[in-house]
C-alpha cells in the first residue's frame, strides 16, 4: 500500500491526472516495449544520418550568421552615409541663410540700387499699342 504512494508513477498520476508509467520505470532502451533492440549497423547508420543533419544545420546557422553579419554591416554604412549627408545639409542650410542675410544687408546699405520698374525699360515715345499703329 505504502510503496505504491511512494512510487514516482503514483505522484505523477495524482499531480498531472496521467496514468502512463514514467520513462525510465520500466521502458527498454530504445524506449518501446513492442519493438526488439536495433542492431549494431542500424543504429549506427542512425548516427551517421544525425550527424550528417547536425552538420547541414551547422551549415545553415552559418550562412545566416554570415548573412546577419553583412545586413548589420551594411546598416551601419547606410546610417553613416545617412548621418554625413544630414551634417552636409545642416551645413548648406546655413550658408543659405548667412548669404540671404548678405544679400539683405546689401540691399538695405544701397538704396539707390532699386528694382528697375517695367516703365524704366520701355522707351514710352515709340510705345504703343498694336491697334494704335495700326490707326497711323
Amino acid at each position: 500500500m505504502f510503496e505504491q504512494a511512494l512510487s514516482s508513477d503514483a505522484v505523477f498520476t495524482h499531480v498531472f491526472g496521467i496514468r502512463q508509467p514514467s520513462p525510465g520505470s520500466t521502458s527498454s532502451i530504445n524506449g518501446s516495449h513492442l519493438e526488439p533492440p536495433l542492431s549494431y549497423d542500424s543504429l549506427a547508420a542512425q548516427n551517421t544520418a544525425l550527424k550528417t543533419r547536425v552538420s547541414e544545420m551547422e551549415l545553415i546557422n552559418d550562412l545566416f550568421r554570415n548573412r546577419v553579419s553583412e545586413l548589420e554591416t551594411s546598416e551601419g554604412n547606410a546610417r553613416a552615409t545617412e548621418q554625413a549627408l544630414r551634417a552636409e545639409l545642416e551645413a548648406t542650410q546655413l550658408r543659405e541663410q548667412a548669404l540671404k542675410r548678405r544679400i539683405e544687408e546689401i540691399e538695405e546699405e544701397s538704396p539707390r540700387h532699386k528694382k528697375m520698374k517695367m516703365s524704366d525699360l520701355v522707351d514710352e515715345s515709340r510705345a504703343g499699342s498694336p491697334i494704335s499703329s495700326m490707326v497711323e
